[in-house]
């Protein structure tokens, strides 16, 4: 027998903390990245940080696919992001593992120009927070909170208008 519920209180049961949660599952090609940014942005489009988190995904997609089996022939990796209605964004992109644990370096300064190896310090200089979650055996997920509406925005839209 189903038992009959109060329309109100299904509504506070079905109610959630999170405005909006969205995941999705990427096969491991490097055109995937492209993809899975241009996602992102159409999701925190109108807050003037469509592309700080299309950055950060971009660039924690490209470091599991080049660091993790991710990668490897029958690879893929994951995007979650949570938009709540106040706070910080949630960003995360997990990985198949594989490597070892993903670190934040801080880069010395060198006489001879170098490719690579900056992505983690521009994320987490983009972000509130930069952490990870997991082991190389059974996968990584590497997450940040990020502001969700950019400060100035309004100046920003009124320059461009």
């Amino acid at each position: 027998m189903i038992a009959a519920t109060n329309p109100q209180k299904r509504q506070e049961r079905t109610r959630s903390p999170e405005r909006m949660m969205w995941r999705c599952v990427f096969p491991g090609h490097t055109d995937q990245v492209r993809q899975a940014r241009r996602m992102v942005e159409a999701l925190f489009a109108g807050t003037g940080r469509e592309n700080d988190a299309g950055l950060i995904v971009s660039e924690l997609a490209t470091n599991t696919l080049l660091h993790t089996r991710s990668g490897h022939a029958g690879g893929w990796f994951g995007v979650e992001i949570r938009l709540p209605d106040d706070g910080p964004a949630y960003l995360g992109v997990y990985d198949l593992g594989g490597a070892g644990i993903p670190q934040i370096k801080r880069q010395r300064v060198v006489q001879e120009e170098r490719v690579g190896g900056f992505g983690l310090a521009i994320v987490n200089e983009l972000a509130l927070q930069l952490s990870l979650i997991g082991n190389p055996q059974t996968g990584h997920t590497v997450w940040v909170y990020l502001e969700p509406i950019a400060g100035g925005v309004g100046c920003a839209s009124a320059v461009a208008g």
